[in-house]
């Protein structure tokens, strides 16, 4: 079996400390820890071997469990990508699930072979492991310490004071370099001990238990045991000297590494130290810096950020935190000058036309060095011109959610475009094509709204008018204005985002809908990420014959409720399908169209895609209502009409009858006011007594679906 390369913390970066470099280390000693723990049990089910004789076949199922178990794991660090160890484990669980069977057992010989390694490996390698991970942490926490003694120096203060704090840096970036570096190499080692502690027990455990019982002699002295014995052997040997190579190379690359940073242990080079010039062709560059923090306008305080340029910004990461922040936006008004702000040395401030950041580096060179670049950037605008050369962004070592996040609220305020990536990058053509429908639907300075009944058009939709009792909502009180939750009826729980208003027609088409539906919600995160609200209010949204209703999950209060007749589009994300939102025609304070349209954006707790569906039956159902109710109008105009056409040309009949108001009884000339009725009422319902006319002659009305 071939060793199987893995990915290695890099000691050539050890004094850098990046964050990127932090999260991998932290990685790596997540994996250790799965690995203490995974060896920690193995030790304790071989020792059961050994101490519970009575328990012997009890004890083997479930070591032979665990062995499976192994290529399940999900270790941080894929120590073994082609299954070697975990198919080697599976074939060794097999061999001891045979073993359950077997009724005696010798427990020097599975202590020597199999306990004793294991805690070999406990003792030595993973309690090493332990102590070395606190001596790097204290190591750090020394480091910033005296970087904060060195940074606090002022100009006034002795000389003697300035030496002995830039040999306190010098002392303890050393000690942490160190060991920063031996660390790392015992967490890269570790890969290769793996395998030998996890395979070599397993093997002596074989190895003593067929030499012991006599019992299991025909079912282990066989050639497919002869060879997998020997291929673990010679696998477990290449394993060991590949680990002795790795530890030499380790060694040496560690001493080469400490030769070439001896310059970069001080904070300041000592006068007799020759140091390289500042490089005045970056474009980019990323290290810690110390950020002045203002308080009311008045009071200041220093803090300890790594800060990087990233797609024409400063960016800075507070220590402990995964994602940045904006600093300030580069562009053509930025100016960098050099400055004695709270008598600090090294302080540098950078300014645009609406803001100012002041910095400080650990020394001259490296501060002129952020003024040059900062100044190159500033010279193009904030962009680099050269695109294959603009390095990758930060965010992808932290998680695209932040990524996504960053991008987003810096579109919302108009800032630079970030750095083009393979799967974001598109023709310029494409582009500004998809982006002329969102700009001409959505009007620039449109507000947005963070909360519900925030204006008369929205607070009119809470008057229920000219409804019938079919498509009221009352409660068993008989109060309006609440929804009757039925187990029949389906409730989506939503938390409402914004709302904006959009410039829309009442028909729109799917491509331009969707568009104007994505760029407000992508508007309303980005505001919603500028201005930090993290409130929603939570609804529940529902759908009755005629009418989008949304209210309150506790009491059933309706806080809005729109006619479906009104709701011109509805659509899902393309990408998060948590998120719907539909354009809605607004009302004035009287129920009147006001030619306006908004658009309402909410967060689903379960797909947006069920709700899009109940929202196209509700719409279909409401059309088809639409469609009957014009239908049965038309047909019961049709026989009014011919009944009174039949009425007049009987013989007796002088003047025309007249209809009832809500049409549906004949009034005679003997049912009016003043005069003794000759004939009762008739219904308008009988006219099929009457001599059927010829329909053709009747006026034809307006096809339903079209009025529909």
């Amino acid at each position: 079996m071939a060793m199987q390369t893995f990915d290695k913390l890099p000691l050539e970066n050890a004094l850098e400390d990046s964050p990127q470099l932090r999260s991998l280390v932290g990685v790596f000693s997540e994996d250790a820890q799965a690995l203490r723990d995974y060896v920690t049990t193995l030790h304790q089910l071989s020792s059961k071997l050994v101490a519970a004789h009575n328990q012997l076949t009890s004890a083997y199922q479930d070591l032979a469990k665990h062995l499976k178990a192994y290529g399940t794991i999900k270790f941080p660090v894929n120590g073994d990508a082609d299954g070697v160890v975990a198919s080697t484990l599976s074939q060794f669980s097999k061999h001891v699930s045979e073993m359950s069977s077997w009724e005696h057992i010798v427990a020097t010989q599975i202590a020597d072979g199999a306990v004793y390694p294991l805690s070999r490996f406990i003792d030595t390698e993973l309690h090493e492991m332990e102590t070395m991970a606190t001596l790097y942490q204290n190591a750090g926490m020394d480091l910033d310490r005296a970087i904060t003694r060195y940074s606090r120096c002022r100009r006034r203060d002795p000389e003697q004071e300035h030496r002995e704090s830039n040999e306190d840096v010098y002392v303890s970036k050393k000690k942490f370099h160190q060991m920063a570096l031996h660390y790392y190499s015992k967490l890269n080692l570790l890969q290769y001990s793996r395998k030998s502690a996890l395979l070599e027990p397993m093997l002596g455990l074989l190895v003593a238990t067929r030499a012991h019982y006599n019992m299991g002699h025909d079912a282990l002295v066989t050639p497919e045991v002869e060879d997998f014995l020997a291929n673990i052997s010679v696998c477990v040997k290449s394993v060991m000297d590949d680990q002795a190579k790795e530890r030499e190379d380790t060694l040496e690359l560690i001493d080469s590494i400490i030769t070439q940073s001896q310059l970069m242990y001080y904070a300041e080079p000592p006068p007799d130290i020759a140091s390289l010039p500042p490089d005045t062709t970056l474009t980019n560059k990323a290290g810690y810096l110390n950020v002045q923090k203002k308080y009311m306008g008045v009071m200041s305080s220093w803090e300890r950020q790594f800060v990087f340029l990233e797609g024409g910004n400063l960016m800075s990461v507070v220590k402990g935190e995964a994602a940045g922040s904006l600093l300030l936006e580069v562009d053509l008004t930025t100016l960098v000058h050099a400055t004695d702000t709270d008598d600090r040395r090294h302080v540098f401030q950078v300014a645009t036309s609406k803001k100012s950041v002041t910095l400080q580096a650990l020394n001259d060179r490296e501060r002129d060095e952020w003024m040059l670049t900062i100044h190159n950037l500033a010279k193009d605008g904030g962009y680099i011109k050269d695109e294959k050369a603009a390095p990758s962004s930060l965010f992808s070592g932290v998680g695209q959610f932040f990524a996504d996040k960053f991008h987003a609220a810096s579109a919302a305020m108009g800032s630079a475009p970030s750095t083009p990536t393979a799967t974001s990058a598109s023709p310029p053509s494409s582009t500004s094509a998809s982006a002329m429908p969102q700009a001409a639907a959505i009007p620039a300075d449109a507000p947005i709204v963070f909360d519900l009944l925030t204006s008369p058009e929205e607070t009119f939709t809470l008057q229920l008018e000219g409804q019938t009792d079919s498509e009221q909502d009352v409660t068993d009180d008989g109060a309006e204005g609440k929804v009757v939750k039925k187990e029949s009826d389906k409730f989506f729980t939503v938390r409402f985002l914004g709302s904006m208003g959009v410039n829309v027609d009442k028909v729109v088409s799917f491509i331009d809908g969707q568009a104007v539906v994505c760029e407000v919600m992508r508007r309303i995160l980005a505001a919603r990420a500028i201005h930090n609200v993290f409130s929603t209010m939570e609804l529940h949204l529902s759908t009755s014959e005629s009418h989008l209703i949304l209210s309150e999950p506790s009491t059933g209060n309706i806080v809005l409720r729109h006619s479906l007749s009104d709701v011109a589009y509805w659509a899902a994300h393309s990408e998060n399908h948590k998120l719907v939102g539909y354009i809605v025609r607004q009302r004035d304070s009287e129920g009147t169209d006001t030619a306006s349209f908004s658009c309402y954006v909410f967060e689903a707790e379960g797909s947006g895609t069920e709700i899009c569906g109940a929202l196209g039956v509700a719409a279909k159902t409401a059309y088809h209502q639409i469609v009957e109710k014009k239908t049965q109008e038309k047909k019961r105009k049709q026989e009014t009409r011919l009944l009174l056409a039949n009425i007049a040309q009987l013989p007796d009949i002088d003047d025309p009858p007249q209809v009832s108001s809500d049409g549906q009884f004949l009034i005679l000339d003997g049912d009016l006011p003043g005069s003794a009725p000759r004939t009762p009422p008739v219904s308008t319902k009988s006219s099929q007594s009457t001599p059927p006319r010829d329909p053709r002659k009747v006026p034809q009305e307006e096809d339903p679906e079209s009025e529909a």
